[in-house]
């Protein structure tokens, strides 16, 4: 298949012809719409004109999801439909359904941290500043002030993680400590519920489902019950910062 994928292009460079590869623009759209800092793409044969593919592995390391930095996305997808190649180019990507997927994604402590530092929770009335997180295989632990109304609340979490909807990462059972002060539970519900969830790939175009959560000394990996491999002897797509 790669002898005959190399004298096509050959044919098309002789010929004047545009041999323009569909993978190549998949990958293109991932790096372009995410800021992937490093691809990779194997496929047992290019897709057909809807768009679909036989088996497909894709490998993703330092992308942005909605100001979050996931530090890899690796998922292998056997009778994958996406939305026809003609509209890859254009940046127009959709996965529409596939009939198995595997993947595991890691997300580290620094890059949540990071993301939470950036955003403004609330409407100024009140609002989390100062927070941080720190993962380990224990669980989640994390320290911040929560500003309600003239109040700004020392709050301490200890939690375990959990996946809602095989994309969204959640606290679980979450610990709450609150620095000298007596508050109604409401206002421990509402200071929660402007970080939840903690992570959020419902952006990313691909079929993901999520089911376990493995904790890492500062990172924590979720994955499918099946973990991706990659295709021997597929065509390889490589993309490099």
């Amino acid at each position: 298949m790669k002898k005959l994928i190399t004298a096509l292009i050959f044919l098309c460079v002789l010929t004047g012809v545009s041999c323009a590869d569909p993978v190549d623009d998949l990958l293109a759209y991932y790096v372009g719409e995410y800021g992937v800092e490093k691809g990779e793409i194997l496929v047992d044969a290019l897709p057909d004109d809807t768009g679909k593919f036989g088996d497909i592995y894709m490998s993703l390391t330092g992308l942005m999801v909605e100001g979050l930095r996931i530090g890899s996305v690796t998922v292998r997808m056997k009778g994958v439909q996406f939305n026809a190649p003609s509209n890859w180019k254009a940046g127009n990507v959709e996965c529409l359904n596939a009939i198995s997927v595997n993947a595991v994604a890691e997300i580290f402590e620094d890059d949540i941290n990071r993301a939470i530092a950036a955003k403004t929770f609330g409407d100024g009335k009140d609002e989390w500043h100062d927070l941080a997180m720190r993962i380990k295989p224990s669980g989640l632990s994390g320290k911040g002030y929560y500003k309600f109304g003239i109040l700004d609340i020392l709050i301490e979490i200890t939690s375990n993680l959990r996946i809602v909807k095989g994309k969204e990462l959640w606290l679980k059972d979450p610990q709450v400590k609150i620095n000298k002060m007596d508050l109604p539970d409401y206002v421990t519900k509402q200071a929660l519920g402007k970080i939840q969830p903690l992570v959020n790939l419902n952006r990313l175009p691909l079929p993901l489902s999520l089911n376990k959560v493995e904790l890492k000394n500062g990172s924590a990996v979720l994955s499918s019950r099946t973990l991706p491999k990659t295709i021997p002897g597929g065509l390889r797509y490589t993309y490099s910062k």
